[in-house]
């Protein structure tokens, strides 16, 4: 039997395993545990049709991820019985005038026409807004796209892992070294494989150090604030895009999360800043009413990776025909993890894959 191994247990590497366990194949899976990994702090919004990133090839992974997530989701619910953290609960884009109220409105009408998943698409009033969230400010109208949803990084992840493990992965605990002639060692112990998949996030450029190669592969601070609004019913809450780099994403039992930061400089440190917190709630405070510092409950930090021109790549390692890896989804890792970790497993297993992999070539960031 075909033995597959994948260093990293983050969205991408969790769900690689979780595919891979459906398959007639031997899967290992070693995860170094670090602090800080960016799916274990992160919640997210899977709503990449508004954007206007201008960068082509991300939007068609993050428009096929977002497609696949609610494919994977129920999945999990059906064959584990568990809620996965998945749930589409909607988006309001908040803007003020009417100008970009239309702009957004025909840009979501015509990227529905490829992405039906995006589901009904409404211009709200601000009382309409308002009556949807009622925490939004006043003065802001909407876009409504009802086929957003929120995902809870660290449940979706476990919830991942725990399928691919009753379904027969081993799951080891350790950190893994990565030699020039393609080894393998976990605690000094050689571990053989037929294929490798590296989903090792922020840390892909101390592993791959090992082996001689540069990696243009960098890391980057993100912090986010737990707000306590119990007072409300927020399950089904749709979540928030105000126009700021920052979003609102509420949770059941009036747990709101709001962020996050980027920060560059940080790299890999864990520890929640007075700056952090500030940055966060000068912008959120512009969307959100309520006294928001005095609601904050608890503050997550993570370690995303991230390259030079904030473009994912997804392939071989260069040089090695058996190597599969995926990084640089910078603050899109949650939204896009799944779908990378499912080609992963396709490129693992030999499959086609439904996305022109050479426009993500690992050569431009990866050299020795």
């Amino acid at each position: 039997m075909e033995k597959i191994v994948i260093i990293g247990g983050g969205i991408v590497g969790a769900t690689a395993a979780y595919i891979l366990s459906k398959e007639a194949v031997h899967v290992t899976l070693i995860d170094s545990n670090e602090p800080g990994q960016a799916t274990r702090a992160a919640a997210g919004i899977i709503c990449p049709w508004l954007s206007k990133r201008r960068n082509k090839y991300w939007y068609e992974l993050a428009k096929n991820s977002a497609t696949f997530y609610k494919e994977i989701a129920e999945m999990l619910s059906e064959e584990t019985g568990r809620d996965p953290g998945y749930k589409q609960v909607g988006v309001l884009a908040l803007r003020q005038s009417d100008e970009k109220i239309m702009e957004l409105f025909n840009l979501a009408k015509e990227r529905r026409i490829e992405a039906p998943i995006m589901g009904e698409i409404e211009q709200l009033s601000e009382a309409e807004t308002r009556q949807k969230f009622p925490l939004v400010k006043t003065g802001f109208r909407s876009i409504y796209v009802s086929g957003a949803a929120r995902v809870n990084g660290s449940l979706f992840c476990d919830t991942l892992l725990y399928a691919a493990k009753e379904n027969g992965v081993d799951i080891k605990s350790g950190r893994a070294h990565f030699s020039s002639n393609g080894d393998i060692h976990v605690d000094g112990n050689k571990t053989s494989y037929d294929k490798l998949i590296i989903a090792s996030g922020a840390w892909l450029a101390d592993l791959l150090q090992e082996a001689g190669f540069h990696t243009d592969v960098l890391a980057q601070k993100g912090q986010l604030l737990e707000l306590d609004f119990s007072e409300f019913e927020t399950d089904d809450w749709p979540v928030i895009l105000p126009p700021s780099a920052k979003s609102i994403v509420p949770f059941d039992n009036g747990k709101i999360i709001v962020g996050a930061t980027h920060e560059k400089a940080a790299g890999f440190d864990t520890e929640p800043t007075a700056a952090g917190q500030t940055e966060i709630l000068t912008e959120v405070t512009q969307f959100m009413e309520g006294d928001l510092e005095r609601k904050i409950a608890h503050v997550a930090v993570g370690t995303r990776p991230y390259t030079p021109d904030f473009a994912p790549l997804i392939g071989n390692l260069p040089g090695f025909d058996s190597v599969f890896l995926a990084n640089g989804l910078g603050a899109s890792g949650l939204t896009t993890g799944p779908y990378v970790g499912k080609l992963l497993a396709d490129l693992a297993l030999g499959h086609s894959v439904d996305l022109p992999l050479e426009h993500y070539n690992p050569d431009k960031y990866i050299s020795k």
